[in-house]
């Protein structure tokens, strides 16, 4: 019995080594062939990873800086040189420009060095310097636009300027840019929790604060960062570096991904394969089936993980790079806009001055003046709604006549219309319902509408512009003598950015803005074919006749209809 005991116990050891060894043989061979690979791949993505990073976020910065510089130029452009010199004016100009809190203030220079005007925090200790004999100025001066290095100047505060001149050179317009403001462009871009982004200058200086609170390069980082231009990756024991040059090769970032935050994807799968192992070989002597399927599973259950875990990775944040831009447009616009208004109210008052006797047409020259006035608030208004279309705007709707907000807005291009030989035909439908809307949102719908009709066409051609009451619906149609649509083209005719005009031409934003404003206000717009050739665009707008008001006499549209027919 003895021996027999002792026969089934070595039969039970051998067993459980034969079964011991076929788990942890497979599992030793999967873990082994697969380390290396999946250690790889890590840091591959990483790599990956930390080039789209380092793509987005240059991208945003060189849009940062551009917009900037762009705004300066634009500054010195539009208004004259005295208008600088000017204290009041170029602290209202300030104030306008420094809104969103990225340009801390902004210095007037003239050719020689001297200082004119300046508005900030910083007067008393910039007050009477002069900067004829700086290399930024005479850099200024030369190329026309200067972006510096991080410096701490008169003011013993590090910071870093945009300047620009004016096309004659006569001065220098210079911008001090808020530095807690642009490096909060670096701080999504933070590779994982030992990560770090940062911009140099081509002498390895930081320009914006290290992440991980470093305050210089290493020697082996200088060595690493390639200043050539080139966008190759380099990759040490334990970190992945990835450089992009921003604003024209004067700075570089670095995206310094750490391989042991990426190696924690690594780690768990190969902590889940011993756990595995370590299980099955317990229960190998009586469920070797159970144990292999469990591995199975487990090993599933792990590249699920890797996978959701990659997900992660190749989603993370990105940055828009338009940002500031529309505010940037609607204040260039609305400057000649407002200037338009206070000469015409200036030349109104100098009207009443004068008498009757003497200014044979002073009515037309007042009521004229009051015109520019009213044309102008109505462009502004316009302008404010095409900038801000994705903002909430007050309730402005009213009741509204759309045939005569068409005929006014067929007014609008009559010109245009005769200087191109384009007949714009209106069919309008009589006794239309007023319905409450709002009247310059859907004139500007309209004027897209006929403005791409009017492209489409070229010379010679027609625009049917015809309304009707179809039910509870008024539908207008707007149908032209053009080229028509691409049947490929069609499905993307409302879609941002989308334009089938030349570069340069469109934007791609009237027919999606169109769009937005009609369904917004509670109808559809769509766009077809027409079997004799062209395009048709149909807009249809809701109306409750219960609550319409009944027509009395005629607006724009019958006062144009009795003129046709000669009453």
């Amino acid at each position: 019995m003895g021996r027999r005991n002792g026969y089934y116990k070595l039969v039970t050891a051998q067993l459980l080594i034969i079964f011991f060894l076929l788990c942890i043989v497979p599992a030793g061979v999967v873990f082994l062939s697969s380390k290396k690979k999946i250690a790889e791949n890590s840091v591959s993505n990483l790599e990956n990873f930390a080039q789209v990073t380092a793509e987005h976020r240059s991208a945003v910065i060189s849009q940062f800086l551009e917009n900037k510089t762009d705004l300066l130029n634009t500054l010195v452009t539009l208004y004259p040189e005295d208008f600088f010199y000017n204290p009041e004016k170029l602290d209202g100009l300030f104030l306008a420009i420094s809104k969103n809190g990225d340009i801390v203030d902004l210095q007037v220079i003239d050719a020689t060095g001297r200082q004119h005007g300046y508005v900030g925090p910083y007067r008393n200790q910039i007050e009477g310097k002069s900067y004829d004999q700086a290399a930024w100025f005479q850099e200024t001066l030369i190329k026309g636009v200067h972006i510096s290095d991080l410096f701490t100047g008169f003011r013993n505060v590090p910071h870093f300027v945009v300047a620009v001149t004016d096309p004659l050179k006569h001065f220098v317009l210079r911008a001090t840019i808020n530095s807690s403001m642009f490096n909060s462009l670096l701080l999504s871009a933070k590779p994982g929790p030992n990560g770090d982004a940062y911009l140099v200058n081509r002498e390895g200086e930081l320009q914006t604060p290290s992440l991980q609170k470093m305050f210089a390069l290493s020697d082996f980082e200088k060595k690493l960062i390639s200043f050539d231009g080139s966008k190759s990756s380099t990759i040490t024991k334990d970190y992945v570096y990835v450089t992009r040059w921003i604003e024209n090769h004067q700075w570089l970032l670095v995206i310094k991904a750490s391989i042991d935050d990426a190696s924690g994807l690594y780690h768990s799968i190969r902590d889940h394969i011993i756990l595995v192992s370590f299980i099955s070989s317990l229960l190998a002597m009586a469920v070797a089936t159970v144990a292999g399927f469990v591995l199975t599973r487990r090993l599933e259950r792990a590249e699920k993980q890797k996978t959701v875990s990659r997900m992660q990775f190749a989603h993370m944040e990105k940055m828009a790079a338009v940002g500031r831009l529309a505010a940037g447009i609607a204040h260039e616009i609305n400057n000649p806009l407002q200037l338009i208004t206070n000469q015409a109210g200036w030349l109104s008052e100098l009207l009443t001055e004068e008498t009757p006797d003497k200014c044979k047409n002073l009515g037309e020259y007042q009521e004229a003046a009051e015109q520019i006035k009213k044309h102008v608030r109505r462009a502004g208004t316009i302008t404010h709604r095409l900038l801000g279309f994705s903002r909430k705007i007050s309730d402005q709707q009213k009741k509204e006549d759309i045939n005569d907000l068409l005929v006014e807005t067929v007014s609008l291009i009559e010109k245009e219309t005769e200087y191109q030989n384009i007949r714009v035909n209106c069919k309008l439908a009589k006794d239309l319902p007023f319905i409450d809307t709002d009247g310059p949102q859907l004139q500007q719908v309209f004027l897209n509408i006929i403005n791409n009709s009017i492209d489409a066409i070229g010379q010679n051609g027609e625009v049917e512009i015809i309304t009707a009451q179809v039910k509870d619906q008024i539908v207008i149609r707007f149908l032209d003598s053009g080229t028509g649509i691409k049947p490929s083209d069609i499905n993307h005719i409302f879609d941002p950015f989308f334009t089938t005009k030349e570069v340069g031409k469109g934007t791609g934003l009237g027919l999606y803005i169109s769009y937005d404003i009609i369904k917004k206000l509670g109808g559809s717009l769509k766009a077809q074919n027409r079997v004799a050739g062209g395009a048709e665009f149909i807009i249809s707008l809701p109306f409750e006749p219960a609550k319409n008001s009944t027509r009395v006499g005629g607006g724009l549209a019958a006062n144009q209809d009795k003129q046709e027919k000669g009453d």
